[in-house]
C-alpha cells in the first residue's frame, strides 16, 4: 500500500456520512498521519477540529496512530539511571539499531516502569521511591531479577481466585504469564496520596463522592488519576528450542513452577495492553497489541495450525477457543496432566479493515514496514478503543452488577463496542471490551483501574465480584 491519500476512495467510502456531517470529511483529513519514529509518548490524540461530529470509523486512524506512536515510544531503550525516560530520544537510528532480533538490547521504557506489586505491597507499607534501584519485594522475594508471577490476567498466583478467567496454555503446554506496570505520573500520585492503603482509599472515595453530592454534581464519580497516567499489562510465554526467539522481544524472568518454586526461563512477549488517561478522554484510551504469530504463521503460539479442535460457538458464531480451563486454586497442574492440554485459540473479532487505506490493518503494514529489521516488526495493533461520549461521567456505584447494570453510556459509549486481545481476553472475545470491563473498577470508585481494585480494595471486600 502506498502511503497516499486516495481522495476518491475516501469520499466514496463516506459519502453517506459526509451528507450528514456537512464538509467535515475533507480530502486532507489524514494528511498528518505519516508514520514516524519518536521517543515521546503522545499526551493526546491529534484530531481534526469538531471531531465529535465525525463518524467514529472516520476517526479510527487518528486513534490507531496514537496507539502506534505510544507503542514505539514505550519500546524505546530506557535511560538506565532514570525510570521511564528514553535514552538518546532524538536518535531514531539508535532505536532501530536496538532490539534487532539478534539479541536483547537494553531495557525499554515501559519495562522500567514500576510493577504492580511494587506500588501495592501486601502489607500496606510505603512503596519504594520511583528511581530506587534496591531489590524489589516480589512474589519470589527480594530480588533484582524480573519476576512474572501471574498466570491469569487478573491476579498473582496466590490471588488466582480473583482472576477474571482461567489461564491460557500455549502449544508447548506452558502457561502464559502476565505483569502489570504503572508510569511515574500514576505511581507518584498513588504513593503521595497513600492510595496503596485500603483505609486511605476508602476514605478518599467517600470524601470525593460526598463533596460531589454537596456541589450538586451528578452522577458522582470516585477518585481520579491524573491525565497521562498509564497502566500496561504484558503477556509472555515461555520460549523453547522450537521457537525462533529472534522474532520475539525476550526477557529472562523468574516464573513459578508446579512446586511453587521460582525458576529462570526465557520469555517472549505475546501481548501488550496500554491504557492512557488524557485530558480529552477521561475514560482512558485503550490500545492493545499482539505478536503476529499468536494464532497464525508457521509456528503459532496458541493454535496448532489446523481447524481442530473447533472453536466453541454462541448463536452460531465462534467464541475463539475450544475450551476454558478451570481457574487454578492451588499449585499448578503437572505438565503431563490433561489440565495442561493446549488451548486452541482463534481470533473471533477481526482486526478492523475500515476505513479504506487507513484501517488498522493498513496502518499495521505501514508501521511494521517502518520497524523492519527490529523485533518490533513482529507485532501488530489489534484495536484502539475510546469513549465516543467523553463528557459522560462514570457513575460511582459500589453495588454495581455487571450482568444487570452495565450500559455503554456509563463508560462513555465505547467504540468499537467489542475489543479482545487473544493473549489476555481469550475467553471473552465476543461479548466484552476494555472499557466495559474496566468500568466495573470505576463503579467501585477507583477510576477504571483493576490494578488498584485487585491489589487494594478486593482483598478486604466481603462481596468481591
Amino acid at each position: 500500500m502506498v502511503w497516499l491519500i486516495n481522495v476518491a476512495l475516501l469520499l466514496f467510502s463516506y459519502q453517506a456520512g459526509a451528507q450528514t456531517q456537512g464538509s467535515l470529511v475533507t480530502d486532507d483529513i489524514y494528511a498528518g498521519l505519516l508514520p514516524g519514529l519518536s521517543a515521546e509518548v503522545p499526551k493526546e490524540v491529534s484530531l481534526p477540529s469538531e471531531f465529535d461530529q465525525y463518524d467514529p470509523v472516520v476517526l479510527r486512524p487518528f486513534f490507531d496512530t496514537f496507539s502506534w506512536q505510544s507503542f514505539i515510544a514505550l519500546s524505546w531503550p530506557a535511560d538506565p539511571d532514570d525510570r521511564g525516560v528514553p535514552l538518546n530520544p532524538d536518535n531514531a537510528a539508535f532505536f532501530l539499531a536496538s532490539n534487532t532480533g539478534s539479541g536483547r538490547g537494553v531495557e525499554i521504557v515501559w519495562e522500567s516502569y514500576r510493577e504492580g506489586f511494587e506500588l501495592f505491597p501486601n502489607d500496606n507499607s510505603i512503596p519504594p521511591e520511583w528511581n530506587d534501584r534496591s531489590p524489589s519485594r516480589t512474589p519470589a522475594g527480594a530480588t533484582e531479577q524480573r519476576v512474572l508471577g501471574m498466570v491469569t490476567k487478573g491476579g498473582l498466583l496466590d490471588e488466582i481466585n480473583e482472576a477474571f478467567g482461567g489461564p491460557l496454555i500455549d502449544q508447548n503446554r506452558n502457561y502464559v504469564r502476565y505483569e502489570v506496570r504503572i508510569n511515574e505520573i500514576e505511581y507518584e500520585q498513588v504513593r503521595t496520596e497513600k492510595w496503596y492503603d485500603v483505609d486511605v482509599v476508602n476514605a478518599a472515595i467517600s470524601r470525593t463522592v460526598r463533596n460531589q453530592k454537596q456541589a450538586g454534581v451528578r452522577p458522582q464519580e470516585g477518585i481520579q488519576f491524573k491525565p497521562n497516567s498509564i497502566e500496561l499489562k504484558g503477556a509472555w510465554r515461555e520460549l523453547t528450542d522450537e521457537d525462533d526467539a529472534s522474532k520475539f522481544y525476550t526477557v529472562e524472568a523468574l516464573i513459578p513452577d508446579e512446586q511453587g518454586n521460582y525458576t529462570a526461563a526465557k520469555m517472549g512477549l505475546v501481548g501488550l495492553h496500554v491504557m492512557q488517561k488524557t485530558e480529552r478522554f477521561p475514560q482512558w484510551i485503550w490500545s492493545t497489541f499482539e505478536h503476529i504469530d499468536n494464532v497464525s504463521g508457521t509456528h503459532p503460539s496458541f493454535n496448532n495450525g489446523t481447524p481442530f479442535p473447533p472453536s466453541l460457538e454462541v448463536d452460531g458464531k465462534p467464541k475463539g477457543y475450544d475450551r476454558e480451563p478451570a481457574v487454578i486454586s492451588g499449585s499448578l497442574p503437572q505438565k503431563t496432566s490433561d489440565d495442561r492440554n493446549p488451548i486452541q485459540v482463534t481470533r473471533a473479532l477481526p482486526i478492523p479493515s475500515t476505513p479504506a487505506n487507513y484501517s488498522t490493518q493498513d496502518l499495521n503494514l505501514e508501521y511494521r514496514k517502518l520497524l523492519e529489521g527490529t523485533v518490533w516488526e513482529n507485532y501488530q495493533l489489534i484495536a484502539t478503543q475510546w469513549p465516543r461520549h467523553r463528557d459522560e461521567r462514570s457513575p460511582y456505584n459500589p453495588t454495581f452488577n455487571p450482568d444487570l447494570d452495565y450500559v455503554p453510556s456509563v463508560a462513555g459509549d465505547p467504540f468499537p463496542q467489542f475489543v479482545a486481545n487473544v493473549s489476555m481476553e481469550t475467553y471473552f472475545q465476543t461479548n466484552n471490551s476494555c472499557l466495559q470491563c474496566h468500568y466495573h473498577a470505576a463503579a467501585y470508585g477507583v477510576d477504571y483501574s483493576w490494578i488498584m481494585y485487585d491489589r487494594v480494595l478486593a482483598p478486604s471486600s466481603p462481596t468481591k465480584k
